[in-house]
């Protein structure tokens, strides 16, 4: 998946540490013939590179594997109503970490495995940092404290067969976890992703005042309630997913599970509560099964590279009103190997339906109502073009890229905080419409003697569109905010 890091044993690091496609990742080396082109016929040698320097051992059956990768960012914000300044990890599964792996053969062809990926995150300027705490993530809020979390991403087994494919199970990246957001081949994915996870929790301040109401967040929210603006199924689960092998290029997975951490991950405006406070709890676990698949395709073209998929999502019971969800995710990258001239593209399509009252009765599940109690559905779609020139140094590949994101209508967890705004003297608003845009522009450094990145990238995120409805007269209104800017330096080396 992480095509783009090349010259280093870190690519198929950061695919074994991930999870996705296990059986692919195991500890036992693969066949390069399976991965379809010329883009990847040197992987025997590449995996052959990441074992002689892994920690390697198991018993006379069962291989054991030790990869992983460690990620630290200095951080720079002007959130507008704050700035500050700080040190620590990127955010959820983008985390430090390390993964155990290994196999045994059954038989020829076939084999067993299993996947154990643990995240070790320190402090955060992550998804739920704000401008009163700058150091929050996902995983703080996963495990309830602020330094030093460690926690179990993935925990799974698999049964293969090189002709037949693979079947997993445990708690592992479902099918339509992450394919779009993959198929950034530029190299830059960890460093800088469609995913909003730096600068969302950062507060809102109107044009204009001293004040702040509410957060990015707010504005950024999918309603399956996973992950802020992007890739609206983005997280872990309890499933069982099958996966292909690869045929010319193109591979193919599905799985089926609950969906067991959505009232864990989002922001704390947007989760429920079970321990009272007036708000229903989420769908129960009965009421919240999934099923997705996703269309993979990996190969060379003469000179260029592709890399492409589709992932589609279907959501039994949605956390915000309970209702059937359908989500598109289609992703993409078309490289210049020559030249090392290439441009990423993403979109994201969130279908919600309507409210389920025998989940939430009286459409409960709302934080606050809508009119007509209704959900809007949401698409957020960009563009990452880039420049992977691999001798401007004997370091190794520096990446160039700009990026161009655009979020809409992801305002379902904002839906009252309008009644804050000066725009609203009365206060009793709701948001009708929304669009947050957010640029950026990075360089990306590879040591290939170090399996290591160093980047530096800027990010600005504002909100260039919000309509508001007076619901006592029904007139509209906008309102404008200041933006976010975040600047970081970091490194992320691969073991």
């Amino acid at each position: 998946m992480f095509g783009g890091l090349t010259r280093t044993s870190s690519r198929i690091a950061i695919a074994a540490a991930l999870g996705v496609g296990a059986y692919a990742l195991s500890a036992s080396p693969a066949s390069a013939q399976s991965y379809g082109g010329n883009c990847c016929a040197d992987l025997e040698e590449r995996v052959a590179e990441l074992e002689a320097t892994t920690v390697q051992k198991g018993n006379k059956k069962v291989s054991l594997t030790i990869s992983g990768w460690v990620v630290k960012a200095m951080s720079w914000y002007d959130s507008g109503y704050n700035n500050g300044f700080t040190v620590g990890d990127k955010d959820y599964d983008l985390a430090s970490r390390f993964a155990i792996t290994g196999s045994a053969t059954i038989a020829p062809g076939w084999s067993g495995g299993y996947n154990l990926t643990v995240t070790t995150p320190s402090t955060t300027t992550g998804i739920n940092s704000n401008s009163n705490r700058e150091s929050a993530s996902a995983n703080n809020r996963l495990y309830g404290t602020d330094y030093g979390a460690i926690n179990t991403l993935y925990s799974y087994i698999y049964l293969k067969s090189d002709d037949w494919g693979a079947i997993n199970w445990g708690h592992l990246s479902p099918a339509s976890d992450n394919p779009a957001v993959l198929a950034d081949i530029s190299g830059t994915v960890i460093e800088s992703n469609a995913v909003v996870f730096e600068g969302g929790g950062f507060f809102l301040r109107p044009s204009g005042t001293n004040g702040n109401a509410g957060a990015f967040n707010q504005l950024l929210g999918c309603s399956s309630g996973i992950a802020p603006g992007a890739d609206c199924f983005g997280v872990a689960q309890p499933a069982v997913r099958y996966d292909s092998p690869t045929w010319n290029g193109l591979r193919f997975e599905t799985s089926y599970g609950t969906q067991g951490l959505i009232n864990a991950i989002v922001d704390t405006d947007v989760a429920r509560s079970n321990s009272g406070g007036g708000l229903p709890g989420l769908p129960a676990d009965t009421d919240s099964k999934f099923w997705d698949a996703a269309v993979i395709y990996n190969e060379d073209w003469g000179d260029f590279r592709v890399s492409a998929a589709y992932a589609y999502t279907w959501l039994e019971a949605n956390s915000l009103n309970g209702g059937e969800e359908d989500i598109h995710q289609v992703g993409g990258t078309f490289m210049h190997t020559p030249t090392g001239l290439g441009v990423y593209a993403t979109g994201n399509w969130e279908i919600v339906g309507n409210s389920n009252n025998t989940i939430c009765p009286g459409n409960n599940c709302l934080i606050n109502d809508a009119p007509g109690n209704t959900l809007p559905d949401t698409d957020s779609w960009g563009v990452k073009p880039f420049w992977k020139a691999s001798e401007l140094t004997a370091l190794g590949a520096t990446t160039f890229y700009g990026e161009y994101y655009q979020y809409n209508d992801f305002y379902q967890s904002g839906l009252a905080f309008a009644s804050a705004l000066p725009n609203c003297p009365n206060g009793n608003c709701a948001v009708t419409n929304s669009e947050v845009e957010r640029w950026g522009l990075g360089v990306v450094q590879e040591i290939d003697a170090a399996a290591m990145h160093v980047y530096a990238r800027w990010q600005k995120l504002g909100v260039t569109e919000l309509d508001i409805q007076d619901l006592d007269t029904l007139e509209r209104r906008s309102q404008g905010f200041d933006d976010n800017n975040l600047f970081q330096l970091g490194g992320i080396i691969f073991f």
